[in-house]
């Protein structure tokens, strides 16, 4: 059985790996927030305000979970 400091780095690494896969969602919002301001930009520009807001939830999820992870340790 693992010990509760092999357990928090083994959550970390997973976090990390999220993380680095989540990144190009992350990169495509970035990319639709920079569309052209024509009436399809718009939608884009909003789309792109959505996904950069969730984005931004779902990280400082993580960092609450690193925190607790760490908090354990």
């Amino acid at each position: 059985m693992p010990t509760e400091a092999e357990s928090n780095a083994k959550t970390l690494e997973l976090i990390e790996e999220i993380t680095k896969r989540f990144q190009p969602i992350e990169q495509l919002f970035d990319v639709m927030g920079a569309a052209d301001s024509g009436v399809q930009g718009v939608f884009v520009r909003r789309w792109a305000e959505i996904g950069m807001h969730l984005t931004e939830t779902f990280r400082e999820y993580l960092d609450q979970i690193v925190a607790a992870s760490k908090g354990n340790g």
